[in-house]
């Protein structure tokens, strides 16, 4: 399985500015084409390695309901899927083991949804432990379907956790592609406060 590695590098001054006052260093995963939900952030902020590690390892859950602001919360078991599969959450909102969907569209998986209106939480591996990447609509009986990619947001947030649901961004952020054999990247956050792609 492919491991993905994200660099930030951060000026001196800028740094110290961040610090005063209590900025968080976030990152967001796409999902079905939108950003919603911070996967990581990090609150102990450093000139360098300032790192975030990956791999294409994922869970499924059903979910809280989407509030900006909120943090999510699964209201059932989580179960790993991968690309390729479908999980049922069933009646007693049990989330069953996933088995595989050949029918299912490359680089996507399925959750079929037999308990009624209920949104899904998607979560994905980040440093070896898993955080919500994505919380969908109120999804009724029937099927969802699910496309994570590799496509991350980076930005500084004023003391937002982990796994905080989000609707807007404010302030400066850097979007940047992973896959196609690009698995490591370094980024800076300059003196003049500006993202720049380094490789």
């Amino acid at each position: 399985m492919t491991n993905y590695n994200l660099d930030v590098l951060i000026d001196k001054e800028q740094l110290q500015l961040l610090l005063d006052n209590s900025y968080t260093l976030c990152i967001a995963r796409k999902v079905n084409d939108q950003y919603n939900v911070v996967w990581k952030s990090i609150k102990d902020l450093k000139l360098e390695d300032n790192r975030f590690e990956w791999a294409n390892k994922y869970q499924v859950f059903a979910s809280n309901t989407f509030k900006a602001g909120a943090l999510v919360e699964a209201v059932s078991n989580d179960e790993p899927i991968q690309y390729g599969q479908e999980c049922v959450l069933d009646e007693d909102k049990v989330m069953e083991l996933a088995k595989a969907d050949p029918a299912r569209p490359p680089d996507t998986f399925k959750v079929t949804n037999k308990n009624g209106a209920i949104p899904f939480g998607i979560s994905a591996d980040v440093g070896g432990e898993y955080h919500a990447i994505y919380v969908s609509p109120m999804i009724g009986k029937g099927h969802a379907v699910f496309a994570p990619v590799n496509e991350v947001r980076v930005w500084f947030a004023l003391n937002l956790p982990t796994g905080t649901m989000f609707s807007d961004f404010t302030g400066e952020y850097i979007e940047l592609r992973f896959g196609g054999g690009k698995n490591t990247s370094k980024i800076c956050f300059d003196q003049s406060g500006t993202w720049k792609l380094i490789v």
